[in-house]
C-alpha cells in the first residue's frame, strides 16, 4: 500500500476510535450498565427514573 493510503487509514482509525471515546465517556449511562452487572437480588428497580425499594 501507498504511504497516503496507510496515513488516510490511521487517520480514520484514530478518528472513530476519539469519537467512541468522547460517546462512551459523555452519552453512556455507566451506572446503569454497572446496575445490570449485579445479580438480580441485588439491582435497583428505576420507575420512571426513580429509584424504588
Amino acid at each position: 500500500m501507498k504511504r497516503a493510503t496507510k496515513l488516510s487509514l490511521a487517520a480514520v482509525a484514530g478518528w472513530m476510535l476519539a469519537i467512541t471515546a468522547l460517546h462512551l465517556g459523555l452519552n453512556f449511562d455507566w451506572a446503569a450498565y454497572r446496575n445490570e452487572q449485579l445479580p438480580e437480588a441485588e439491582r435497583k428497580l428505576n420507575v420512571a427514573y426513580i429509584p424504588v425499594t
